[in-house]
This record gives structure tokens, C-alpha cells and sequence, in this order.
């Protein structure tokens, strides 16, 4: 990194860093449940140098205005499971749930949810624990999902595009910003901002159950956007703002973005993920939108 990046890069940093202190802090002396009777379920995973700071994440949801009804952190490394670190355990005794589960790759943050439940009477939030969320993060997952109950709301997106043929998926690389303007199976919802599925979805998720271990073991976005697709469940971008929020600077020591995205291992996903059903969906779809 030359200089001028690095000045340029400070203010962010200073800010990140300052979050990261304040989070810090109001994990040690809060004593508020992070839980409310009235908000949505919620889960999460995190693994690896993650585990290390994955409070702040939580506690930045835990101050919100809207809490989770449930939260519960998924952990599929017992000598992690049995070694919380401090703050994890502050946020044990105000409501979180920890528990050890198979490892399930990037899914591992939702499936275990799916299957321990026999059915679902509230949305569900997924996020990651990588990020520094705002205050109005589950407020706003949680009003968009009650105004349009029959949509998958998430924070970002991407616009799925195919060739001129309509026969496959473009590249990941090559897909734009999602569509902000309504909801459309055209979007792509990138889980990593958070988003919120409605107990309906999550019925349908259940019933599908580990299928996505044949065709996109290592992206739950993908999984989950092509039930969407299957099911017309429309894919809604908040506030119609694709959204980026702050990082955790040691977490992304470790991410899938490498193999994914940048190795290709998306693309291949995808070919196997989008079935002619699909593609046929997202053919019409692109000529409603005036892409084809």
C-alpha cells in the first residue's frame, strides 16, 4: 500500500477503529437483553480469526431499536464452542444462544436454524459476522418484510445477467448493482449486508433441504436466490440503496470471495445451481426490464 493510499484509506480506518472501541465498550457494560419479544428470529456463523470478534457484529444488533426475539450464533469448531471468548459470553448471559454444529460451509449460518425448527411463525435475519452493523439494521429488515411480506428483502444486490442467447448465466464478474427501483427475481441478494426471509420461504428452504451440497455447496446466496427464482418470491433491495457496511478489519483474513468470485467457483456453482426452469424465468424477466 503506497502512502497516498494509506491517507486516503485513514478516516475509514480511524472511523472502523472507533466503532470497533464503542462496541467494544458497550459490550462490557451493558446488562440489555438482546432480545425482544416482537423482533425476528435471527442466526448467524462465524469460524476461524472470526470467532475473535464476532461480538462486535452481534452487538452491534443487540443495541438496535428492533431485537432479535431469538438469536443464536452456530459454531462448528467444538474447541471454539467450548472456549467463547469474553464477549461472547457477556452476550450469552443477555440472550444469545451458542451452539456447535455440522459444518455446513457458508449455509451453516441459516441451515442448522432451518432444520432444529419444526415450523416458522416470524421472519427469519440472517447476517455475517464480519461487519459492523447500524443501529436500524434489523428495524429496517424487519419493516420491509411486514410491508411486503411475500418478498426476500435484502441490503445489496447484483443483477443477474445471461448471454445474448438466454442459454446461461454472463460471468459473476460481469453482473451490475442490483435493481433498485421494485422487487425482481432479476436480483441476486449478496448476503453479507444482511436480509430477511419470511416464515413461508423458510418452509420452502426446509423442505428442500441439503440439495445445495450437490450444486452450490459454497455459496448460500446462490441457494437461496434460485428458490426465490423457483418460487417467485421476489428480491428486494432496501430502501432502494445497495448498501456496503463497515468491515471488521481482521475478519477478512478469511473469506470465500477469493475462490468464489475472484477463482471462478461461482460461475461453476451457478451452471449447476440455474436449471431451465430458471433460466426461462430469468429470459422473460430480462425482457420485461428491457435487457433483451
Amino acid at each position: 500500500m503506497g502512502v497516498l493510499e494509506f491517507i486516503r484509506n485513514l478516516p475509514s480506518k480511524l472511523y472502523i477503529n472507533l466503532l470497533m472501541m464503542k462496541l467494544n465498550i458497550h459490550n462490557r457494560l451493558s446488562s440489555r437483553s438482546m432480545l425482544s419479544e416482537a423482533g425476528p428470529t435471527l442466526s448467524m456463523t462465524t469460524y476461524g480469526i472470526r470467532f475473535q470478534t464476532a461480538h462486535l457484529s452481534l452487538e452491534a444488533i443487540a443495541r438496535g431499536k428492533i431485537r432479535p426475539s431469538r438469536a443464536v450464533l452456530f459454531v462448528d469448531d467444538e474447541s471454539l464452542y467450548n472456549q467463547p471468548t469474553k464477549g461472547l459470553q457477556r452476550l450469552v448471559k443477555r440472550g444469545l444462544e451458542i451452539q456447535l454444529v455440522e459444518n455446513f460451509g457458508p449455509h451453516t449460518k441459516y441451515f442448522p436454524f432451518i432444520e432444529m425448527m419444526e415450523d416458522f411463525d416470524r421472519p427469519h435475519a440472517t447476517g455475517d459476522d464480519d461487519h459492523i452493523y447500524p443501529k436500524w439494521w434489523l428495524q429496517k429488515l424487519a419493516l420491509s418484510i411486514r410491508k411486503m411480506p411475500d418478498a426476500l428483502h435484502a441490503f445489496r444486490a447484483h443483477c443477474i445477467r445471461l448471454n445474448d442467447e438466454g442459454t446461461e448465466a454472463l460471468p459473476y464478474l460481469e453482473w451490475g448493482p442490483g435493481l433498485t427501483d421494485k422487487p425482481t427475481n432479476l436480483n441476486f441478494y449478496t448476503s453479507s449486508m444482511g436480509e430477511i426471509y419470511s416464515p413461508e420461504f423458510l418452509r420452502v428452504a426446509k423442505q428442500r433441504g441439503r440439495e445445495f451440497l450437490e450444486v452450490c455447496p459454497k455459496n448460500d446466496d446462490l441457494w437461496l436466490t434460485s428458490l426465490a427464482i423457483e418460487e417467485n418470491v421476489p428480491i428486494s433491495v432496501i430502501d432502494g440503496i445497495n448498501r456496503t457496511f463497515p468491515a471488521i478489519p481482521a475478519s477478512q483474513q478469511l473469506t470465500l470471495e477469493a475462490t468464489n468470485v475472484f477463482g471462478g467457483y461461482n460461475d461453476v456453482q451457478i451452471k449447476n445451481t440455474f436449471t431451465e426452469e430458471i433460466l426461462a424465468k430469468l429470459r422473460d424477466l430480462e425482457q420485461h426490464h428491457g435487457l433483451r
